[in-house]
């Protein structure tokens, strides 16, 4: 058989070889453009992944000290509140419901709840603003603590995260009731519950951490995080209260509180005729805390009772004759220091105020410093998609 015959390459003259130069840079330039164009395109969708899922949480809603308070927290702590406040509203309208059964008996307490449910949600409407100041008075509370050598172990995040959540490591061991012979039972005995189990408490912790992180993105580790900065605010606030003396300068005073300054002169006349102060006090003081019993202000100590009452009051000497009159914006005051003393010991509640006005204060001192920076726009609030679990 013959061998097939390749014919030989046709020869190109100079303007075929031309074209083709052409035809193969415009190929080339085709697909440099085609290359670059899905390189941009590559570029801008990983840019964009980047900045939805790296850069923008991590962008500061604002910074404490140069520490950043990172919008991914913000975001989820806004979610996680908008789930639990609404948590609670649902129960006042349930509580609402029962209440409204009861007719005219539960619309006192109908009218009460109202009020809570409003508040509330009054609370939730401001939650991405109020979110702001919380993170940062956290970030504050840790840095002052880590100064003052306050610690919270992990150990005490679980306990109190196991009180929370109603379980006890060492139950107390229930006492056994006595069986008389003699004593007829004629009611029913309270059935003793049994103590929370250790599995109890994993399954209901595992259960509800899983149903929170589901609707707000807020998981396990966020919610031990809340319960480390509630114990490292309560023992900021424990070492702020140790700096209040516990003793202060008080007074005591008696007071008749009258409308008018001629009703003041009035007093202060009826008084220079002989009539008893404790009477006159029954009769006109218009302060009804106060004067039924003779007006007796009782011992209290400075910023108690505005600033006019107490630069008039305290700089006065006591005279258990003597008169003074104070007008301020609660009215006309005629006044008669009975004592001084210059180091009385503060009250339990005298001085559980001054401990929480000196935590105030400091908050506010410390907020007012240039290092704390609000970064804080609209654009960062998370919309609101949570659901309750």
């Amino acid at each position: 058989m013959p061998k097939a015959v390749t014919p030989a390459p046709q020869k190109l003259n100079r303007r075929q070889l031309s074209r083709r130069a052409k035809e193969q840079r415009q190929s080339r330039m085709i697909i440099i453009g085609t290359a670059v164009v899905l390189a941009v395109v590559a570029l801008v969708i990983g840019y964009g992944l980047l900045d939805q899922y790296v850069l923008k949480p991590r962008t500061p809603v604002a910074t404490v000290a140069g520490v950043p308070i990172e919008l991914s927290a913000y975001q989820k702590l806004v979610q996680y509140r908008r789930v639990d406040y609404r948590g609670y509203v649902r129960n006042l309208q349930e509580q609402r419901l029962q209440y409204a059964a009861m007719g005219e008996d539960g619309a006192y307490l109908v009218d009460i709840i109202d009020q809570q449910i409003a508040y509330v949600e009054n609370m939730i409407s401001a939650l991405p603003y109020t979110v702001t100041d919380e993170l940062i008075d956290d970030e504050i509370t840790r840095q002052a603590c880590a100064l003052r050598g306050i610690y919270v172990s992990p150990e005490e995040v679980e306990l109190e995260l196991e009180r929370t959540f109603g379980y006890d490591r060492n139950p107390p061991t229930p006492t056994p009731t006595p069986i008389t012979a003699t004593v007829a039972i004629t009611e029913t005995p309270t059935p003793t519950i049994a103590p929370m189990t250790y599995e109890e408490f994993s399954t209901n912790l595992d259960e509800t951490f899983a149903a929170m992180e589901k609707a707000t993105g807020f998981g396990a580790e966020d919610f031990r995080g809340l319960i480390e900065s509630s114990l490292y605010r309560e023992r900021l606030e424990a070492s702020i209260g140790e700096s209040v003396p516990l003793t202060g300068e008080h007074v005591h005073a008696l007071q008749i509180l009258v409308a008018t300054q001629e009703e003041a002169d009035a007093v202060v006349a009826r008084l220079a005729a002989g009539e008893a102060w404790d009477a006159l006090a029954a009769e006109l003081s218009t302060d009804s805390a106060t004067a039924q019993s003779g007006g007796d202000m009782g011992w209290f100590m400075r910023g108690q009772k505005g600033d006019t009452f107490d630069t008039m009051v305290f700089a006065a000497e006591p005279d258990p004759q003597g008169t003074l009159i104070v007008t301020d914006d609660y009215g006309v005051h005629v006044v008669r220091v009975l004592e001084r003393d210059p180091n009385r010991f503060l009250s339990e509640s005298d001085l559980a105020s001054a401990r929480q006005q000196a935590v105030t204060d400091w908050f506010a001192e410390r907020k007012a410093k240039e290092d704390i920076v609000n970064l804080w726009e609209e654009w960062m609030i998370p919309p609101d998609t949570a659901l309750l679990p």
